[in-house]
């Protein structure tokens, strides 16, 4: 799949525009209230949430597996003089940090690759892992209520090809599942529709 999104960042540096995504300004105003500093970000893209961020004073650690992206933000950042250095990095491997190393994780629409349960599970682990006491796990996924769930070719269960993007949807139960797996307490699960998807938005605490 990384050469998917390589050839879709070769195309369009700017994929997802370069506004932040409405998830991002919602876990912002949650960090704030909770002095969050220190975010490692997967899936961070051309960087449109980690440069928000960024900019917002948050030191960001910014993780992605498509070389052409991290490409992209680090060509920003340093345009921009800001202090990231985004690294390639696929998330199916245990993360390149301490433990208790970050305030919070955040994912937008990361985890809809394809990943299987197992894949999965570790990515949940490997987040406890890094994460604070306390610490927060922001993530959003594609949910059944998405206008694409059921479309294209089921290449395993709940993963859809769809015109040669790998898209695995969620149902909440799923999402309750992992995160008690790794003893996360739920803080809110919200719907939102974002043109052209239908989202679960998630907010998590680590023990």
């Amino acid at each position: 799949m990384s050469e998917v999104w390589n050839n879709v960042y070769k195309s369009d540096s700017a994929f997802f525009g370069e506004e932040p995504s409405n998830f991002a300004l919602l876990c912002f105003n949650h960090m704030k209230t909770n002095n969050i500093a220190k975010v490692l970000e997967l899936g961070a893209g051309h960087g449109r949430d980690t440069i928000f961020f960024t900019t917002n004073g948050i030191e960001v650690e910014a993780l992605d597996y498509s070389v052409i992206a991290v490409e992209i933000l680090d060509k920003i950042a340093k345009e921009k003089r800001l202090p990231i250095k985004p690294q390639f990095f696929d998330v199916k491997n245990p993360l390149p940090f301490p433990d208790c190393y970050f305030d919070a994780v955040y994912s937008h629409m990361l985890l809809n690759m394809r990943f299987s349960l197992e894949d999965l599970h570790l990515v949940f682990s490997e987040i406890s892992r890094v994460l604070k006491p306390k610490g927060l796990n922001f993530f959003s996924v594609r949910n059944h209520n998405d206008n694409s769930y059921c479309k294209g070719i089921e290449i395993d269960k709940g993963i859809y090809d769809i015109e040669g993007f790998q898209i695995r949807f969620f149902t909440e139960k799923e999402i309750n599942d992992l995160l008690a797996a790794e003893r996360f307490e739920i803080l809110w699960i919200k719907e939102e529709y974002e043109e052209p998807v239908t989202l679960y938005l998630v907010s998590s605490k680590k023990p």
